[in-house]
């Protein structure tokens, strides 16, 4: 009888890998033949589901958004929308210096890479989307002031966090960011 395979858990298997492989050692390092080896599978496996170096790195891209979204509806049960925001900031500062180097990767590609550039700003696009949402839902909920913005709150955050991650892989400093306290209702 043929052993039955699940192909889309197989790929984010070999984009894990490749998730590894980069946060370890950098994007330059994410070779097939390294990436074969960190999975355990053969190049050959590899090849059958990414045509090329270009096709993974757009998979492991999407599979780190994966993992960031994960993260975002993990927070929101917090009791309410402002715990949910520092929750997110929170976790996503704290994650590993392999995470953030998997951040300031892709972003450095994306400025020669029109694929990898449309699904950055497909992310980002995401992200304030989502941002925006938890700062009505704030308002509503009277834990976040009702005079913002939600839209430009939302580029703030997602700007604040990205900027806290890349001095983090410098300098890193624990606790949450003082500005987030500025959303708050008094």
């Amino acid at each position: 009888m043929p052993k039955i395979v699940d192909h889309d858990e197989r790929r984010r298997e070999l984009a894990q890998a490749a998730l590894t492989v980069i946060g370890r050692s950098g994007l330059e390092a994410a070779t097939i033949r390294a990436v074969a080896e960190e999975s355990g599978w053969s190049t050959g496996v590899l090849k059958h589901y990414y045509v090329d170096k270009d096709a993974l790195l757009r998979a492991t891209l999407r599979e780190m958004e994966r993992a960031n979204m994960a993260r975002f509806d993990a927070a929101q049960q917090q009791p309410t929308a402002f715990d949910a925001i520092a929750a997110i900031v929170a976790g996503i500062l704290a994650a590993d210096s392999a995470e953030a180097r998997l951040w300031i990767a892709f972003t450095a590609r994306a400025s020669t890479d029109p694929e990898i550039a449309d699904l950055m700003r497909h992310a980002i696009d995401v992200w304030v989307t989502r941002w925006a949402a938890l700062v009505r839902r704030g308002q509503s909920d009277g834990s976040i002031r009702g005079d913002l913005d939600a839209e430009q709150v939302a580029g703030e955050i997602h700007a604040l966090v990205n900027g806290l991650r890349l001095r983090d892989q410098f300098r890193p400093r624990p606790g949450n960011p003082v500005l987030l306290e500025h959303l708050r209702t008094r």
